[in-house]
């Protein structure tokens, strides 16, 4: 690339990640460079965004670098998982348009909804190619589209975006198996909007009171619950991987997943009975899919009866905050705030650390 002697510094802050492993940002004289280097699981493919203020010139491009112009001022997420971020950061008013607005749960976006400011831009279809109707993108004539890939052409929405000359880039923050990698993403989308500095502040305070929190259970001397996770469905337990996700969560609140000499970082396809030989005598059951209530969950497979950890009513759900069209509030601001979602499960598992500490995202099963 080359650098224009004219270009000025795009922002004087910079951020750089500490625990996501899937970008990087370059900052050089005038311009940024983002790189997304895990787009999907499984790929080998990266993705590069080379950002420039609007009027100036761009350097030249290397293969596959695409020029995003900054900062965004309409802004278009086809994920809610990025929707707690744009308060934080003050960049609330550049949002445009959102997929689903009836499960979206951050309450300044649906305030933006509810005025007609913010615009639904879904499709008829399943898959994020077909779940997006792309006329109604295009006439909101947007200058930053942020999405996730797969990999699966039929139904990613980006080529489709970069067919129609809409600017787009992928998240991957949904690839990140460390709680904090995934919030870090915050980091990610600052970089469109110049707000690196209030990414930066944000991050550093969950992320001392997050490894706090995994202190005070490092010390405890009693023997860490046992735990397994999610439910049987059309005859497939998908039990979460021992370095997933939720599997990192659970070791750093002190509980002993059963499961966590796993290797995987997606989800295991199990037989129930598998499940009910290694889990039968746990202590607890967590994440057992919608049901609100323990007479809901077992009315959805009766031996579900049989283990200890529903006969002592040790059963706690992530739905505790659920909008009327179905939103999971876990799966929104809970990605941006794991010390949050953490600081439940050490209530659950070790209450007597979190004594003044009530649950958040977490309902207890009655």
């Amino acid at each position: 690339m080359l650098a224009d002697d004219k270009l000025q510094n795009v922002d004087q802050d910079q951020v750089h990640p500490e625990y996501a492993t899937g970008f990087s940002v370059e900052y050089h004289e005038g311009y940024k460079v983002v790189t997304v280097t895990k787009p999907w699981r499984g790929s080998d493919e990266s993705y590069t965004y080379v950002l420039v203020k609007p009027g100036v010139s761009p350097p030249h491009l290397g293969k596959g670098e695409e020029i995003i112009t900054i900062p965004s001022e309409r802004f278009v997420s086809l994920s809610s998982t990025y929707l707690p971020y744009l308060p934080i950061l003050g960049i609330t008013s550049s949002l445009k348009g959102v997929t689903n607005t009836n499960t979206v749960y951050t309450p300044e976006v649906m305030n933006l909804i509810q005025e007609g400011k913010v615009i639904d831009v879904s499709g008829g279809g399943s898959g994020m190619a077909t779940g997006i109707n792309l006329e109604t993108l295009i006439d909101l004539n947007p200058d930053l589209v942020m999405t996730y890939a797969t990999g699966q052409p039929e139904y990613d929405a980006h080529p489709k975006l970069q067919e129609a000359g809409i600017p787009v880039v992928l998240n991957a923050e949904y690839m990140e198996e460390d709680p904090l990698g995934r919030a870090e993403w915050i980091k990610f989308i600052s970089v469109f909007f110049n707000r690196e500095k209030e990414a930066n502040a944000y991050f550093e305070k969950i992320k001392n009171e997050y490894q706090s929190l995994e202190k005070s259970v490092h010390f405890l001397n009693g023997t860490n619950p046992t735990v397994f996770v999610n439910n049987n469905w059309q005859g497939t337990w998908n039990m979460a991987g021992g370095q997933s996700y939720v599997a990192e969560l659970l070791r750093d609140a002190g509980a002993d997943y059963l499961w966590s000499d796993d290797t995987t970082t997606g989800s295991i396809p199990l037989d129930f009975e598998i499940v009910y030989d290694k889990g039968q005598n746990a202590d607890y059951w967590l994440n057992p899919g919608t049901a609100m209530t323990l007479q809901e969950l077992l009315g959805e497979d009766a031996r579900y009866s049989e283990f200890t950890a529903v006969k002592s009513k040790k059963i706690y759900n992530n739905n505790a905050r659920v909008n009327a069209g179905g939103g999971n509030d876990y799966w929104e601001s809970g990605v941006a705030h794991p010390e949050t979602v953490l600081k439940d499960l050490i209530k659950i598992f070790h209450p007597e650390i979190v004594s003044d500490h009530n649950l958040v995202y977490y309902r207890h099963l009655e």
